[in-house]
């Protein structure tokens, strides 16, 4: 690495360290400096981020945003501006900085994806998401370790007026999630057969990251399946957690179909253990509970059709365990899900009235399968989750 790269990377290590200081005259200075020299990042995108700090104009970042103009050269970005998350049910925006290096992975390709949308539904009624994986090199605000979100939704950006734009998933952070806690609490809630299954993928050292960006891929393709998540968040049919569970957990399931068609049955049922360790590992105990939090909820729901279809049982140790120890079998496990999302995204196209997801998307869950998620998975994990937001 050259001495200007260097010095260049050092600067905009600063400009985040400003953001988070609140010394924005001194970011936007440096912002500046940084536009003026040949560098790797769009010199039209600092100059944006630069006015909008000042203006409080954020839509100025809109388009480059959409088109992905704000990625320099070897996939460099900066981005600074307000940023939403959802915790316990409250709003909290905050302004947050954001510095990284997109990675070169676009495997499987939009194209691919919006194929096999059109192959199962017959239409693409909005473009599916794009998931840029990538490398933090700082960051602050409410994208910032695991007080922030390490899979950035684009809807969460001050900018975007919608859901338009790329997703960022934060490699480094969603590595240190899967590996540390994450880890503990799959092998504490699942039997060691089982949990050495779900966690192979992710211990792959060559190939974890295509596996977390594969899994993130086919669901935003699930998003984009049906009326699209824009068109329901911008119709407000989305109105509460259980809803958005409903989709968050229609979209993962239509992401297994979605592998299942363009990846071997061995490689397919990998995604699926990411997407458990996801599930079971981290979001399910989220601090919001069973009636609060969307992830939590999408995760009770993929626990009721893994009954449903015999796919898990109850150890003698109160565990749960996989009927099928494979990933052929993983795949196998999750064809209620596959089936039920099918059909719940062909009625819902189907709707005279876009109204109608208030009555269709309800789910019945078991009160067995609630008590089974409260007691041996999130209670069981209390100890290890206790930090998380």
């Amino acid at each position: 690495m050259t001495a200007m790269v260097l010095a260049e990377n050092k600067l905009l290590q600063e400009i985040v360290q400003n953001v988070e200081q609140n010394n924005i005259a001194v970011a936007v200075e440096k912002i500046r400096q940084q536009a003026a020299k040949f560098c790797q990042l769009p010199t039209s995108w600092l100059l944006n981020t630069a006015d909008a700090l000042e203006t409080k104009n954020w839509s100025i970042l809109s388009e480059s945003f959409i088109n992905m103009d704000f990625i320099g050269e070897d996939g460099y970005f900066l981005i600074v501006a307000p940023y939403q998350i959802n915790r316990k049910r409250q709003k909290n925006v905050r302004l947050s900085a954001l510095y990284g290096q997109i990675h070169p992975n676009d495997e499987p390709s939009i194209e691919q994806l919006e194929n096999l949308v059109r192959e199962k539904f017959g239409t693409v009624r909005e473009g599916i998401p794009i998931n840029l994986s990538f490398t933090e090199i700082a960051s602050c605000g409410n994208v910032r370790g695991e007080a922030g979100e390490a899979f950035i939704v684009p809807n969460g950006w001050s900018f975007t007026g919608g859901v338009s734009g790329p997703a960022l998933n934060n490699a480094k952070e969603q590595q240190q999630r899967f590996l540390g806690r994450s880890h503990k609490c799959i092998r504490t809630v699942f039997e060691t057969e089982t949990a050495n299954l779900l966690l192979a993928p992710l211990e792959d050292e060559v190939n974890s990251q295509r596996y977390r960006h594969m899994d993130t891929q086919v669901h935003e393709a699930g998003h984009g399946s049906g009326l699209g998540l824009d068109f329901k968040i911008k119709q407000k049919l989305l109105p509460d957690y259980s809803y958005r569970g409903v989709e968050e957990w229609r979209s993962d399931s239509l992401g297994f179909e979605f592998a299942a068609c363009i990846l071997p049955p061995e490689e397919a049922g990998k995604l699926v253990a990411v997407n458990f360790c996801i599930r079971f590992g981290l979001d399910a105990h989220r601090a919001g509970g069973i009636e609060k939090d969307v992830d939590v909820y999408a995760s009770l729901i993929s626990l009721e059709h893994l009954f449903k279809n015999d796919a898990v049982y109850i150890t003698k140790e109160g565990q749960l365990a996989l009927r099928n120890l494979s990933y052929p079998g993983l795949l196998q496990a999750v064809e209620l899900h596959r089936a039920k999302a099918l059909s719940l995204t062909r009625r819902e196209l189907n709707l005279k009235n876009p109204t109608g997801i208030f009555s269709l998307y309800h789910i019945d869950i078991h009160p067995s399968t609630q008590s089974v998620l409260q007691g041996l998975v999130r209670e069981r994990c209390q100890g290890i989750w206790t930090e998380l937001q």
